[in-house]
């Protein structure tokens, strides 16, 4: 080749080392001249004129010295950017894919209420909120969390988006609604230089078909990342692209359904990208079936997630084999919202090996009528394998744009831009409560009705009803798992069975009226919830019984009834 064309190949290769490293992230702290580090890295405020960032209209600087969430953000909330016009930050990047996270954290300031604005987003020309309030948004997810039993106190609010740009400029507008305001507190722009998504991922029941994601021409938002059966991993800990992954048992619709097991030692990616996709934290820890001395093996692990209706989802399953050295240990079934996603699943033949760090995509549409995403793990018992359990080390959800739409308007937005004289978020606790007093009512009277209907047909199934008698369960998957490791097997203290009851079918119609809609109390891993009131030999007393029916073709389970006695 010669010196000269040696030489030639080090320029070149130079000059892309150095536009490689042009990609560089963009911290902005919104409303300040002043720079803050906060979670080690540094954020400058956006009217520093070393900050690279311009912004179309200059707004109001906020700040405030009230702060009632994560002290360590507390130097980046403290203040805010304040607009009644429509404002565009324009920062110098180039063509690329890049995480867009926008900060934000209520607050008053001056004759500016946080629960007085609505806004927009949008982001090379795509939309991100519309007609959004971010008291709301706040209050919405705290609500979520309490009514699946979970404990929650949100004060700030971080949405996070995934996009492609072709020009040399990242542009994010906010557009305030009429007679209205906006703000922010901070905005984060990360650059992905490694792919993230797959050209096409694997539709849920689609038997074994593909469907072509596209991500070059669209965007992406972050509904959930959940780190499952470990603690919450902060973005320190992820430091190629600093994200959060929430703690998963919040989520679960039985948490005590799953039990948390933890391997730190000699885990590896099972691809060279793997280390982008999730940190190795996510694999180190996992759930696993925990009690399953049940009937049949037919009980799940489920977790519950809100997501927004009718848009495309991505969902990304993160598995890493911890127990077994060896294939058909381990098999299971994967549920995505009553449908199976995958059955006969080996995380150690799939990851290749042990100790694999492995992810699986899968492709969903949620139609306009549905507004949760349910993910189930269970045992697929057609296998005769050893081991039947099922295991999760992580789990992300993923809403895809709509021809250049990711907004989707909630129903506490008022659409006029104007609340009444009380606060927002006060009208929305009390509302809340009011609905659950009103509902509990309700309740209590359908019961009450349906017992009274159901009497006379109770009385006769009385007569003929079997008595009590021994269910021989199936012993714990997690005595498999301790003989795997050597570790001590669980020791049942009520000994190898337990007293059970059988009810015919004829028996299960006649206390719900047939399978009465009117008694529906939820909806379980496997099907619909309804409740029952059923004799007893024993003492003549009447029983409380949930029955769960079987939704249809879900693949779920079977009618199936656990004693629910009061």
């Amino acid at each position: 080749m010669g010196l000269l064309g040696l030489l030639w190949l080090v320029t070149i290769f130079g000059f892309m080392e150095i536009g490689k490293a042009q990609r560089k992230s963009f911290l902005i702290s919104c409303g300040t001249n002043s720079s803050v580090t906060v979670d080690g890295r540094r954020w400058i405020g956006d009217k520093d004129p070393g900050s690279n960032v311009t912004f179309s209209a200059s707004g109001i600087e906020a700040s405030t010295e009230t702060f009632s969430g994560d002290p360590v953000y507390k130097p980046l909330y403290k203040t805010a950017r304040i607009f009644t016009d429509s404002l565009n930050y324009t920062v110098q990047g180039t063509p690329g894919n890049y995480f867009l996270r926008l900060h934000f954290y209520p607050l008053a300031y001056m004759n500016y209420n946080a629960n007085d604005s609505v806004f927009a987003v949008e982001s090379n020309g795509l939309r991100l909120v519309s007609e959004f309030n971010v008291p709301g948004e706040i209050l919405n997810k705290n609500s979520n969390f309490l009514g699946s039993g979970g404990n929650s106190s949100f004060t700030s609010l971080v949405k996070e988006y995934f996009f492609t740009i072709d020009a040399d400029v990242i542009v994010v507008a906010f557009i305030p609604s009429k007679g209205s305001f906006g703000f922010v507190n901070a905005i984060e722009i990360i650059p992905v230089d490694n792919k993230l998504f797959n050209d096409s991922v694997r539709r849920v029941s689609g038997n074994g078909g593909s469907s072509s994601l596209n991500i070059d021409k669209r965007g992406v938002e972050t509904m959930h990342r959940l780190n499952v059966g470990g603690s919450a991993i902060k973005p320190s800990q992820d430091l190629d692209f600093w994200r959060t992954w929430e703690v998963d048992s919040s989520y679960m619709v039985n948490p005590d359904a799953g039990s948390e097991i933890k391997n730190r030692t000699n885990i590896t990616y099972s691809s060279p990208n793997g280390t982008f996709v999730a940190p190795l934290p996510v694999y180190e820890t996992a759930r696993i079936l925990s009690n399953t001395e049940v009937l049949d093996k037919r009980f799940n692990m489920s977790w519950k997630l809100e997501v927004d209706p009718d848009f495309d989802y991505l969902v990304r399953l993160h598995f890493c084999e911890l127990f077994y050295d060896k294939p058909n240990q381990r098999i299971f079934r994967i549920y995505i919202n009553n449908r199976t996603a995958a059955e006969n699943f080996d995380i150690f033949v799939r990851a290749g090996g042990m100790n694999k760090a492995y992810h699986e995509d899968y492709f969903d549409v949620i139609s306009s009528k549905i507004s949760t995403l349910w993910i189930q793990l269970g045992p697929d018992t057609t296998t005769g394998s050893a081991g039947t359990d099922a295991l999760l080390n992580g789990l992300e959800v993923f809403k895809l744009s709509q021809n250049g739409n990711l907004a989707y308007v909630q129903k506490y937005i008022n659409l006029e831009g104007k609340k009444t004289s009380k606060s927002f978020l006060w009208v929305g606790i009390g509302a809340g409560i009011a609905s659950i007093a009103i509902l509990a009512a309700l309740v209590m009277l359908i019961v009450w009705f349906c017992k009274q209907k159901n009497k006379d047909h109770n009385d006769d199934a009385k007569k003929t009803a079997p008595g009590w008698q021994p269910l021989f369960l199936h012993g714990s998957i997690a005595n498999r798992a301790a003989k795997a490791t050597g570790s001590t097997a669980y020791q049942n203290p009520n000994g190898a069975i337990r007293s059970g009851r059988r009810f015919t079918l004829a028996e299960i119609r006649v206390a719900t009226n047939n399978f009465d809609e009117s008694l529906g109390i939820g909806v379980g891993g496997f099907g619909k919830l309804e409740e029952a009131w059923l004799h007893t030999n024993a003492d003549a007393g009447e029983n409380s019984v949930s029955s769960n029916r079987d939704l249809g073709p879900n693949d779920v389970g079977e009618c199936e009834v656990q004693d629910a006695t009061n």
